[in-house]
């Protein structure tokens, strides 16, 4: 009888003192728990900058042109500009014609325009070609849908022959076919170097 009333009574003091020690619990916890980081850490100028700029990492596009080549340009990056364009950085392109040239083509700045059917490349473009032409040129122009290039000023190329500059380059397939063409124009000038013949 003795042992049921000392087993009660420490029931009763368990339900009050389990309570009491929650309650302390909880309270050391708000007690020591740590505020808020300072809203001003948070860089939201630098969260706004990222929702607003819309940018593609390593885009790649590819298509075949109406004389079928194959057109192939990819870029560091790219972000929309007004209208359906697309700005790209450090555009490669590359064009495999059906005679079997391959034209490689790297520029430092990029717009891709008119609903993807052309693009402007800018900023230290180079051209080379797998006949043996490396071409340097400010700037050009490319026709996507037709393989056509053109460039916007005066070029320097080093070319099987020699050394060539020209005031301008246009790269396309004539309209009766049998490949790629270049036609380099206004003012060539040409230093001639033979290819030694081996004995």
């Amino acid at each position: 009888m003795v042992a049921d009333n000392r087993y009660s009574r420490f029931v009763n003091w368990l339900k009050v003192l389990l309570p009491l020690a929650a309650l302390a619990l909880l309270s050391t916890l708000f007690l020591f728990a740590r505020g808020p980081a300072d809203p001003s850490t948070i860089p939201f100028a630098e969260i706004e900058a990222v929702a607003r700029d819309q940018r593609l990492t390593s885009p790649a596009f590819s298509g075949v042109a109406d004389d079928g080549s194959i057109i192939a340009l990819s870029a560091q990056s790219a972000q929309p500009e007004g209208g359906d364009g697309l700005i790209v950085a450090a555009p490669r392109a590359r064009i495999d014609s059906l005679d079997g040239t391959r034209i490689n083509i790297v520029a430092g700045f990029g717009q891709i325009i008119e609903n993807g059917r052309g693009a402007r490349l800018e900023e230290d473009v180079e051209i080379e070609t797998s006949n043996g032409y490396t071409i340097e040129t400010g700037g050009l122009t490319a026709r996507l849908d037709t393989g056509r290039l053109e460039t916007l000023g005066p070029v320097t190329a080093e070319a099987p022959y020699g050394e060539l500059t020209a005031g301008r380059l246009v790269i396309e397939t004539p309209e009766g076919g049998g490949g790629q063409r270049m036609l380099f124009t206004d003012g060539v000038d040409l230093i001639y170097r033979p290819q030694r013949q081996d004995p």
